[in-house]
């Protein structure tokens, strides 16, 4: 059997409290809580080297978004793009998350 190793490192104090917070709501120890994220990150990127281009998330996502802004640019209802990208607004809105990009940023594809 492995023999884990101790690692030790210093983090912002809003980490640290993310951290100490996730450990309390878990009722684990703080290395349990750091342990898991570690593990989790590990096994994401070593997921992603095994995985090839074409499945990869990132590059799915990217292509999808440039399909569809080009379906949605070309479509014969010039509205229907403008108004994709205020639903698409609203719903971040709703989620509580970030507008789009800066003006002419949703214009890239």
């Amino acid at each position: 059997m492995d023999r884990h190793l101790s690692l030790q490192t210093y983090v912002p104090r809003p980490l640290a409290d993310w951290i100490k917070g996730k450990a309390r709501d878990q009722q684990v120890s703080v290395s349990i809580v750091i342990r898991d994220q570690l593990v989790d990150a590990w096994q994401r990127e070593n997921e992603a080297r095994k995985r090839p281009g074409a499945l990869d998330p990132a590059r799915q996502n990217l292509f999808i978004t440039v399909a569809l802004e080009a379906l949605l640019a070309s479509h014969t209802d010039g509205s229907l793009r403008q108004r994709t990208h205020e639903a698409y607004n609203r719903r971040l809105a709703r989620l509580g998350l970030s507008a789009s990009a800066p003006e002419g940023g949703s214009d890239e594809a």
